[in-house]
């Protein structure tokens, strides 16, 4: 469906939702309600911030070869999200968006990596100034408990 018809057809369904509360065959409550459960909907998390058990702990870490050997071995790898996933590029490019607990966190997206050997590094994403940066961290390095991975919820 091209874009024009689907903005045609949510204009008719809001004129006959309208309608409907016109008419009293529903309550101007109804609709609210209606409308309120929509938006709960679209606020519930399909996405989730992962830490290793090791990071769970206080001054708790885990380096990054071990935190990504862990991701495959625990089948999680597959879940990680990558700067080409339209969730990201939307946080990126429209940053009231960024959800407020991703906030003054690095947030990791393991699916995108550059390099190789020990020279691998991954992207994560950072909140600065009101807007979200893509910066890259060494595979050398440590996560601690601010460091999760974007997850999407199983």
């Amino acid at each position: 469906m091209s874009s024009g018809n689907i903005w045609k057809r949510i204009f008719a369904l809001d004129a006959s939702l309208r309608k409907m509360v016109n008419d009293g065959v529903r309550t101007p409550e109804w609709l609210a309600e209606g409308l309120q459960a929509l938006v709960n909907q679209s606020a519930v998390r399909k996405f989730e911030l992962y830490l290793h058990p090791k990071q769970r702990k206080v001054g708790g870490w885990i380096g990054g070869f071990e935190f990504d050997k862990y991701l495959h071995e625990n089948g999680l790898y597959e879940r990680t999200l990558s700067l080409g996933d339209l969730e990201v590029k939307g946080g990126l490019e429209n940053p009231e968006t960024y959800p407020e607990e991703y906030r003054g966190k690095a947030v990791f997206l393991w699916k995108t990596q550059r390099g190789s050997g020990v020279r691998r590094e991954v992207a994560y994403l950072v909140w600065h100034d009101g807007r979200v940066i893509v910066r890259w961290y060494w595979l050398v390095g440590r996560w601690d408990g601010d460091n999760p991975v974007l997850l999407a919820s199983s």
